[in-house]
């Protein structure tokens, strides 16, 4: 999987159930340029069962600040539409007040995509059944009678072995023994 904020939850989600995993990421490092700026209310009430609404809010935009929109033409010129949104305080103080089902555990965030990533990663990262590889490109997946195999490269395009966290672990020297052998390189 990709270790964007999706992968990378997965990943940590996994891991804090002791589920081995890989996250194989193109990218060299978690992205400068953002794709995404808030993280739902759904997104946080997962971040709260995980144990990383708290963690991510603190990161993320201040609770005082409201969240409100507005639609303009021109910086200099006065808005044509105001949407006004809670700040995550006030989300709080409504949610807090409502024990109905009516209303989401979790207020939304704002967090950018370039503060949320480096985040997980570093979470994932200091787990020990999440392995976290960057600048390799995923190159195939096998499932047999034993489990599962996964094979990556780097950018230099040196194979970098296989990962598995279900197969035996006889087979899965075997496996790297004959991925050294077919390809010159070790597994890491």
């Amino acid at each position: 999987m990709g270790a964007g904020p999706t992968g990378l939850t997965l990943a940590i989600d996994l891991g804090q159930r002791g589920i081995a995993c890989t996250i194989v990421e193109q990218k060299p490092e978690p992205a400068f340029l953002p794709k995404m700026e808030r993280a739902n209310a759904r997104t946080m009430e997962i971040y709260r069962r995980m144990g990383l609404a708290e963690k991510i809010r603190a990161a993320g935009l201040r609770a005082d600040c409201p969240m409100d929109v507005y639609i303009i033409l021109a910086m200099n010129e006065p808005p044509l539409l105001r949407l006004p949104y809670s700040s995550v305080a006030q989300a709080k103080a409504e949610i807090a007040a409502t024990n109905d089902g009516t209303v989401p555990l979790e207020p939304y965030q704002l967090i950018s995509q370039y503060t949320l990533e480096p985040l997980l990663k570093a979470v994932a990262e200091a787990m020990p059944a999440v392995t976290v590889r960057y600048g390799c490109e995923f190159l195939s997946l096998a499932q047999d009678g034993e489990g599962v195999v996964h094979r990556a490269a780097n950018d230099r395009r040196r194979l970098l072995g296989r990962g598995t966290g279900v197969r035996r672990k006889d087979q899965q020297q075997e496996d790297d023994q004959a991925s050294r052998a077919v390809h010159g390189s070790t597994s890491g």
